[in-house]
This record gives structure tokens, sequence and C-alpha cells, in this order.
């Protein structure tokens, strides 16, 4: 169904759901992504959880196999969908307006339903033998010049050119600046781990779960070092939906003890305009099946409903159906 005609669907179900009373039946869609990316594989589970639950609505999910971290949540906020997975940076960056994706059409519509399901670190990883070479161990040492690293993150499209670009401003540049400079090459993931093996590359900026198959790789053929972040790259970053969290120790080669950087963790969003039984009995599901979800996907095991819940981790307002719910906990207040 085009987009145009799945939002006139979407606001005419809304405009009936509005009402005083609540029909029976109720339908929702559930924007993941594309087939091979974790949310895709989460959608067909939370769906079927959501589908299952009883309540005092009967709830359908349709989820759209379609959309992606920096979509979502505008397509949420303008009700194509009502249910979406997003990045909580993103949420937050979508809500405000900021960066080139959203400047002009801020999603203000997007609410919290559950936060904090996986997190995403950000990461500088430098070749140990760059940095022996140089001496540079340290972010600021890298970027005062003027023999820049050769630096390699992804391509156009993803979140780590964005994320780069803010932690470049925090220092007083900008990504554009560092690519006029010839420090950075964005090219696709296959081929960064070959261009640090070769000594082609230096540094690699990402943004991944532990265990994203690219960064095991480069750490598991390339003897690597984790460069920390700036205490100013930090402050800035949380104030983007990125907080400073720890990576915990071990969770590379290479790195020495826990690392802290900015954090970004997937979050289940909502339109604000769902009604609020609905949304209720759909984080009771969830938070309820959160050992279920956990056995399904090893990589949600660490979520934690009750943190989950708290600022840091939602990032955006939670949905009012989502706040119920956790008061009733005694989560929030």
């Amino acid at each position: 169904m085009p987009i145009k005609l799945r939002y006139v669907t979407a606001a005419a179900a809304f405009a009936v759901m509005a009402q005083p009373v609540l029909a029976n039946d109720v339908s929702l869609s559930l924007l993941s992504q594309p087939p091979g990316g974790s949310w895709y594989s989460y959608g067909s589970t939370f769906g079927e959880i959501i589908s299952d639950a009883e309540g005092e609505v009967s709830i359908s999910v349709e989820v759209l196999p379609r959309g992606g971290g920096m979509t979502n949540p505008v397509a949420v906020s303008q009700g194509v969908a009502e249910l979406a997975f997003v990045s909580a940076n993103a949420a937050v960056w979508a809500r405000d307006g900021i960066g080139e994706d959203f400047e002009g059409r801020n999603s203000e519509d997007i609410r919290a339903v559950i936060g904090g399901l996986q997190i995403a670190h950000s990461t500088i990883a430098a070749r140990k033998a760059y940095v022996e070479r140089t001496g540079q161990a340290t972010l600021e040492a890298m970027m005062a010049g003027p023999d820049y690293p050769r630096i390699v993150m992804k391509p156009q499209g993803s979140q780590v050119p964005i994320m780069a670009d803010y932690m470049f401003q925090a220092m007083g540049s900008s990504l554009e600046d560092m690519r006029d400079k010839g420090a950075v090459t964005q090219i696709s993931t296959a081929q960064i781990a070959q261009m640090l093996r070769d000594g082609t590359a230096d540094v690699y900026i990402e943004n991944s779960p532990v265990g994203q198959a690219t960064m095991t790789e480069v750490t598991m053929t390339t003897d690597m070092v984790f460069i920390p972040f700036p205490q100013e790259v930090l402050d800035h970053m949380t104030t983007l939906g990125a907080p400073a969290g720890d990576m915990p120790e071990g969770s590379y080669p290479g790195q020495d003890g826990a690392y802290t950087n900015p954090t970004s963790a997937t979050i289940l969003i909502a339109n604000k305009d769902v009604p609020q039984d609905v949304i209720y009995q759909v984080t009771r599901a969830l938070v309820e099946q959160r050992e279920a979800i956990a056995e399904a996907f090893p990589a949600l095991a660490d979520w934690d409903p009750e943190a989950g819940a708290q600022p840091d981790q939602a990032v955006i307002a939670l949905h009012e159906g989502a706040a119920r719910y956790y008061r009733e906990r005694g989560w929030i207040d």
C-alpha cells in the first residue's frame, strides 16, 4: 500500500479508536526493517506476543518489513504506522528536527513504549601499529593535525557518519571538514576489515551492539586499541540522545577495561494518538514476556524493562499507556 494511502488508513483508525468506547478489535502496524536486520527478526516475535496477549482489546499486528533507523520515527509521527523500532538517538534527532535528515520536519508525535532493548556502542578503534608509530593515542591528538589518521567508516545512509559528525563538531570540526582534509573514507562494511588489515586505514569509527560482525572481524584479524572519548564529546552526545555508558570489559580483543562511550538503545515507539488502553496492553504483553524474548534473541538478554522505562533509556517522553503500566509496577513516579 502506498504511504499516502496507509497514512489515510492509519489516521482513520486513530479517529475511530479515539472515541470514548474502544472497539474490541484493533489493528496495529509495526515498522521494522528489511529482511536481514535484527529488527526484522524482532518484529515477528513482538508482533506475535502482542497479538496473542489477553486483555480488554483484541490486537492484531501487521509487521512491515521496511523502513529503518532514520525513516521509522518520521513514519510513526506521520501516522504511516502505529509502532516502530528506532534507535534512541535517531528518535531525539527526529523529535527535535536535528540534522539534514530531519531539519524542518520535527517528529513531535512520537512516544516511547519500551526503552533499552539493545544497546549500541559508538567506538573509535585504531590499529595498534599506527598508535605505536605516531604516539597518537587520543582523539584530541589525532584531530590536531597536520598528519591526520586515515579514518574509515560506513557510507551515508548509516547512522555512523551522523554520529561521527556530531563527535567532530564537539571538538570544533565536522565530518565535512575532516573529509576535506582527506582524513575520512566512507566504504561498505565488506571493505573495512580488509583496509585495516592491509594498513590502508588507521582508525575505524562504528556504532553497533557488542558482537557486531564487522567489529568482531576487525579486532580478530588486526591488532586494535580503543581510543578514549573526550569528556566534551561524551557530554555533547548525551544532549543528542546518546548518553555515555560502558562497553563491558572483554567485549572485543584489544579492549583494555570497560570502554566509556556514547551509547544508543533500540527502543519501541508509538504514535501519541494510539489510545492509552491499547499501548498499556502492548507494554504489559512485552514486559511480561521478557524471558521468552531473551530466550528467542540472546542479543536482548540484557534488556531490563525497569531500566528501559527510565528517561536515560526511553530518551523521549513515554506514551501515556506505557507510563500507566510502569507506574503500576512502581518503576516510575
